[in-house]
């Protein structure tokens, strides 16, 4: 009898890659629709291995299923996977870090030109029969601003080479990253009050950690200057929403452009409905050519593991090594 894999949830408009990458390696791919971990566990058989999109992989999930010998995720982030928890019982975690990092930094870089140019508000007034660039004055040129980016990884970096053409200033955000490494990039490196204090436009690229959590709190707000843009394309949990909409509402944040919220999709719509933040809907990483490249790597992490490999990207990398 072949292992057998499980793949959760059914967001992706089939899952044929994943299944012939696994088959070719001797196992059977089994897509379990579940919405949390509770299903997940009452309605599959005991896996060798799973692959998550979004359902949370926690330690009752590895607890339930001894045999667990992997977990692939299908995203850069990991923060639906107890990553600790697995490193503990030897077990490596999958990540695909590099498939849409062109589309996440042209995504951001085109939500930081909507709110900066307010052509969301400009096109709604189009539509309603306005015609007045005074409505959504003062708009100043995006050359006078400083940038700030939060998590400078490869999408951050992605994202400064794209905004250094608009010949801003960009002071970075990363306590991984030496002030070397980030001046080779043209940007200076600041700490995060620092940059909350000088920016002009703030973008968040970093992973949502314990310490990354709401780091984009009151306090962050309050050492800002008024009229900053916020643009999130990362976790919406880095940002705390509450704090987010007082923000909007007294002017510290003139704009935000938000492709990712706490709760997806948002029960809570104060956030989204106020005229001066633009949402998408977890839209970033897409594009056909990204959508091909997460399931292939996806498929070939899990394939190169089951025939005896160390697959390429592989969080936890100390549990193989």
């Amino acid at each position: 009898m072949s292992e057998n894999i499980l793949l959760t949830g059914t967001v992706l408009p089939d899952s044929d890659v994943e299944r012939r990458l696994v088959e070719a390696a001797g196992a059977t791919l089994e897509i379990v629709d579940v919405s949390s971990t509770e299903d997940l566990i009452e309605s599959a058989a005991d896996p060798i291995g799973i692959m998550t999109i979004e359902t949370e992989i926690d330690e009752s999930v590895m607890e339930a299923f001894p045999n667990l010998e992997f977990i692939s995720v299908h995203g850069i982030g990991v923060d639906m996977v107890d990553v600790e928890a697995a490193t503990d019982r030897g077990i490596p975690v999958f990540n695909t870090p590099e498939y849409c990092v062109e589309e996440v930094a042209t995504h951001t870089l085109s939500l930081i030109l909507a709110c900066e140019r307010r052509i969301c508000q400009y096109d709604t007034g189009v539509e309603s029969g306005e015609w007045d660039y005074t409505l959504e004055a003062p708009i100043t040129r995006l050359s006078t601003k400083t940038v700030g980016v939060v998590g400078l990884g490869a999408i951050g970096r992605e994202v400064v080479r794209r905004i250094e053409g608009f010949g801003v200033d960009v002071v970075g955000y990363d306590p991984y990253v030496s002030a070397e490494d980030m001046r080779r990039e043209g940007v200076e490196k600041v700490g995060f009050e620092t940059l909350c204090e000088r920016s002009d436009v703030v973008t968040v690229h970093t992973p949502l950690t314990e310490s990354t959590s709401h780091l984009l709190d009151a306090s962050a707000f309050e050492s800002m200057g008024s009229g900053v843009t916020l643009v999130n394309a990362a976790r919406g949990g880095i940002v705390d929403h509450d704090a987010l909409y007082d923000a909007l509402r007294d002017g510290t944040v003139a704009y935000a452009g938000l492709d990712v919220l706490e709760s997806e999709p948002p029960e809570d719509r104060r956030l989204v409905e106020l005229d001066n933040v633009v949402v998408t809907p977890h839209a970033a990483w897409y594009s056909e050519d990204a959508l091909t490249e997460l399931q292939r790597t996806a498929g070939e992490n899990v394939a190169g593991f089951l025939d005896g490999e160390v697959p390429e990207y592989v969080v936890n990398r100390s549990v193989v090594e």
